[in-house]
């Protein structure tokens, strides 16, 4: 038996090397008429090539590989701190890098929508061969690059740009993080990455990137709810550049491989709704049909945010996601209805005894000061982390002390290069667990109902609220479970833990920080306030 395996390889190995002298080109034509006449150059179209010497891993990693490009997938931002430059060229199946978004020779046009953009590094990432480099940023967020930088290689990038400016008026944010690319096979992939495009952005706090699977320019197609409201969303911008150069291309793109996902914006437009009132609205439409939860399940929301806004009252202390988003989502506040204007915020003491009679349990998971003292880089990533609560610190204590809603990463599952480090990224997810289950914490955020992934933090700038449009932009994709009981599902995985469980007609969601979830320590963990630590 060993003998015959040999003579199998051995066999593999010559096939191998006779093929070896073939010249293959994918324009046969074009490369017949350079005249080489050597006997065994061979020249044939690759596409008609079948390799017999693959072995049967080679296969199944490609296969692999080709099934990952047809789903949407969750990666984190490759650091040049914690996981180093040295390994830039090591697989990693949960990394991904800028150069692999922009570093490909087929990209011939990139568009951009961000709120930072440094054009030293950003333009450092492209290939070559990009032809058209489209920037949508807001006036003043765009550093130029260096005389003392500027080099023949970015010169020549430079001058494929097309920079859009929006004007935003005082306290507010062209927010969104969205790249759209177009290649010169007529292919489109769509990416949500959590950071802005400058250095330490990307490499310092913990990021995500959200990948689309690759989407066709076609003619003919459906137009599904992700395109219906990414189209809604470019249009709300108003601008004629938006119109020609981005509005209408994208219309032309397939969008059925993102048919069981939604898009979810902010806008300050007027003529339509968006933020809080669109979220709620889309969250009214899963529901429809699934019938009322059992008296026996209890509710989790859950909020990762790497800002948390002011008390939506002067008066009381009101928090955007335990006194407005649970209470909308979960019916405590009575149902909207079209021309609604404005709502009831409901007291904390009505809503403490609410959720407990109702088995609801809102989380927030925030950075606390000790996860920057002990990460790798101490406190050289919290500079993108806000919660300003010195100014109000009944409103703190009112979410940490009362709600007991803040919680954290578990030190003893976070990974050895990345530690403690908080993530930029914004989650928001529901899941529900039965009493008639171990409701014990691993199990909570196993699966999901719906998550939202988005660029929009916990304020009322970013989502607004029944009665106030949103100040910024923002953009996000929404994942929830089909209506039809058990034909789909919204798996959740941190990074932090082994892969696996991606099997079966499921949806998967992976985020950058540890499940389950620890809440903080009654006795020392606080928030991370970047004005306090200044103080100190």
């Amino acid at each position: 038996m060993v003998g015959a395996k040999r003579k199998r390889s051995e066999v593999a190995e010559q096939v191998a090397q006779r093929w070896k002298s073939f010249r293959y080109s994918a324009d046969t034509e074009k490369n017949t008429a350079d005249g080489n006449d050597d006997d065994d150059c061979v020249i044939i179209d690759e596409s008609e090539v079948i390799d017999l010497t693959k072995s049967e891993q080679e296969k199944e990693e490609k296969e692999a590989v080709d099934d990952a490009t047809n789903k949407a997938t969750f990666k984190l931002i490759k650091s040049d701190f914690y996981e180093g430059k040295a390994s830039m060229g090591e697989a990693d199946d949960d990394l991904i890098t800028l150069k692999d978004i922009f570093c490909d020779a087929r990209l011939k046009r990139s568009i951009l929508f961000s709120f930072q953009y440094e054009l030293d590094f950003l333009l450092r990432q492209f290939h070559r061969n990009i032809e058209n480099i489209t920037i949508v940023g807001q006036k003043g967020t765009i550093v130029p690059i260096e005389a003392r930088s500027m080099d023949a290689s970015l010169e020549l990038v430079l001058r494929k740009i097309k920079l859009i400016e929006i004007t935003m008026p005082p306290y507010a944010s062209h927010h969104t993080k969205l790249i759209i690319n177009f290649y010169d096979n007529g292919e489109c992939r769509i990416f949500l990455p959590s950071n802005n495009f400058t250095a330490m952005e990307t490499n310092l706090p913990q990021q995500v990137c959200w990948c689309s699977p690759i989407l066709q320019i076609e003619e003919e197609q459906s137009l599904v709810p992700f395109k219906a409201g990414l189209i809604e969303y470019l249009r709300s911008y108003h601008v004629k550049d938006i119109d020609e150069l981005i509005l209408k291309s994208v219309e032309g793109v397939n969008f059925a491989p993102l048919s069981e996902l939604e898009f979810v914006y902010s806008t300050p437009s007027k003529f339509q709704p968006s933020g809080l009132a669109m979220f709620y609205d889309k969250l009214q439409e899963i529901s429809a049909g699934t019938g009322a939860e059992a008296s026996d399940a209890t509710e989790h929301y859950l909020c990762q945010t790497s800002s948390i806004g002011t008390s939506l009252s002067r008066v009381r202390d009101e928090n955007l996601w335990t006194h407005l988003m649970v209470p909308l989502f979960t019916g405590i506040i009575p149902a909207l209805v079209e021309g609604t204007k404005k709502v009831h915020v409901p007291a904390t003491e009505f809503l403490m005894t609410a959720y407990a009679q109702r088995k609801i349990k809102p989380y927030i998971i925030f950075p606390t000061e000790q996860e920057f003292a002990t990460s790798p880089l101490k406190r050289a990533s919290s500079g993108w982390f806000h919660f300003q609560y010195l100014q109000k610190k009944s409103y703190y204590d009112m979410l940490r002390n009362r709600f007991r809603v803040f919680y954290k990463q578990d030190p003893a599952m976070v990974t050895r290069a990345r530690g403690t480090t908080p993530a930029h990224s914004k989650f928001y997810m529901r899941s529900t667990t039965k009493s008639t289950e171990p409701c014990d914490a691993s199990r909570v955020f196993q699966e999901l109902d719906w998550c939202l992934y988005t660029s929009a933090n916990l304020s009322q700038t970013a989502w607004g609220t029944i009665s106030r449009k949103p100040r910024n932009y923002e953009a996000g994709v929404l994942y929830h479970s089909s209506r039809l009981a058990g034909t789909r599902k919204v798996t959740c995985r941190s990074f932090a833990r082994e892969r696996g469980g991606r099997e079966g007609n499921h949806s998967h969601v992976a985020v950058p920080f540890t499940l389950p979830l620890v809440p903080y320590n009654a006795a020392g963990d606080e928030c991370f306030c970047l004005a306090r630590h200044e103080n100190e």
